[in-house]
């Protein structure tokens, strides 16, 4: 909302979300067939040639790997940051926001969620099974409070027609595409679940049942999330910008909902990133896990399962601690630390897309390779949702490359494409 206007918020979280459900159904015909701790870099090996098996499988694993690493280390910098906003609501903005407070908190809340996915995977199960029902719950709260406090909305033709170029470009067209990152960093680790898949039962039904659940149900309420904020939202999008709180939502929420009222929510919504967080931890250890038992990085036993919690505890740590480092981005500059977001919708979205892609081409066009899909299978019209989804792809990382800000210097440009694999 802040670069391209209102009408940028809500039609390019509709946009996306529609789209993602292609990647979504994609990857769940996937799975479906080919439930595995490894996820979609194991599902490669079947639906190509293969003397082609472990080049493509290799570079599939890694852009998943670096795309979950970095999706762990921007929900726990995002929390780190929320937690922040409430320190600034709560001292009713008489607090300053610091890198290296920003950077401490985000370190804990690695650390802690380390700690927690060191433990068995039932006690795990145990700690996130409330998830969703607070996740709708917050959600319609913070849709229903919004609403009903706030006297003064703007109108549906300002939200839904008026974009607003803050970005510098001189681009209408352009500002309006750039509301597409929050939709494409929301909808990413689809295959969250195929990672767990080996202490899951049933994995070829209930994995691809938890993606369409996840997408769909994120896109409905993030749809209307974003209409009632920006029925809320004041006309002056400086406001939100220079907020001390840094986020734009927490400073809606305390102008509409008052202290009291924001902090009340606010909770909740720290509450649900913090689930976030853990369960994203949880899968991008599984990944390194597979990845390392299947022979595609060194350490097979180093990583392996701990005989006593039954988890990947050596794992678990590996990614904290590669997180903390990419935290580190942030003493750098805002926009570097910005990166690592675009780099997990992009690094994670290109590892989908050439399983996707393979899929299309080996098991569909040219017919090399036969698929024989599982429970949750598309028939013929798989391959052209698989083309819609290479396409949406390709296109959105293109938008997600490219700097926000113009002029373009040193401090503000977009780094992803210097840290991202597939651009070399």
């Amino acid at each position: 909302m802040l670069t391209g206007g209102p009408a940028s918020a809500i039609w390019c979280w509709l946009m996306g979300s529609i789209m993602c459900l292609s990647i979504g159904a994609s990857i769940g015909e996937l799975v479906s067939a080919f439930p595995a701790c490894g996820g979609l870099y194991t599902a490669t090996g079947f639906v190509v040639p293969k003397r082609w098996i472990p080049p493509i499988s290799w570079v599939v694993g890694w852009m998943n790997l670096l795309g979950q690493i970095a999706g762990v280390a921007s929900t726990d910098y995002a929390l780190s940051q929320m937690i922040l906003a409430g320190v600034v609501m709560g001292k009713d903005k008489n607090y300053t926001i610091t890198a290296g407070a920003t950077v401490g908190i985000y370190i804990g809340i690695l650390c802690f969620h380390g700690v927690v996915n060191s433990m068995g995977t039932k006690w795990l199960s145990r700690v996130t099974k409330y998830y969703v029902f607070i996740n709708v719950g917050t959600s319609i709260a913070l849709i229903v409070s919004l609403l009903v406090v706030t006297h003064n909305k703007q109108t549906g033709t300002y939200i839904f027609t008026h974009v607003d170029d803050q970005s510098g470009w001189h681009s209408n067209g352009f500002a309006f595409l750039l509301g597409l990152l929050s939709v494409q960093w929301t909808m990413t680790d689809y295959d969250a679940t195929a990672h767990i898949s080996e202490e899951t039962r049933r994995a070829a039904i209930a994995a691809p049942v938890a993606i369409f659940t996840a997408v769909i149900g994120t896109g409905i309420l993030g749809w209307l999330i974003n209409i009632a904020l920006t029925l809320c939202s004041p006309t002056d999008l400086t406001i939100l910008a220079n907020s001390p709180t840094g986020l734009a939502v927490a400073q809606i929420m305390y102008d509409r909902l008052g202290k009291h009222g924001a902090l009340a929510i606010w909770s909740f919504i720290i509450i649900v990133q913090n689930f976030t967080g853990t369960t994203a931890l949880q899968a991008n250890s599984r990944m390194i896990y597979a990845f390392a038992r299947d022979g595609a990085i060194p350490g097979g036993k180093f990583f392996g399962m701990n005989k006593t919690t039954k988890t990947p505890i050596t794992a678990v740590w590996a990614v904290v601690v590669v997180s903390i480092l990419l935290g580190m981005l942030r003493f750098a500059s805002v926009a570097a630390i910005n990166a690592v977001f675009s780099l997990c919708a992009i690094a994670l979205d290109w590892s989908y897309m050439i399983p996707i892609f393979c899929k299309l081409l080996f098991c569909g066009v040219l017919g090399m390779v036969p698929f024989k899909g599982g429970p949750f299978h598309m028939g013929k019209l798989g391959f052209v949702v698989d083309g819609i989804a290479c396409t949406w792809i390709l296109f959105v990382s293109g938008i997600l490359m490219m700097p926000t800000v113009y002029p373009v210097t040193a401090i503000n440009m977009n780094c992803t494409c210097h840290i991202s694999p597939n651009t070399n």
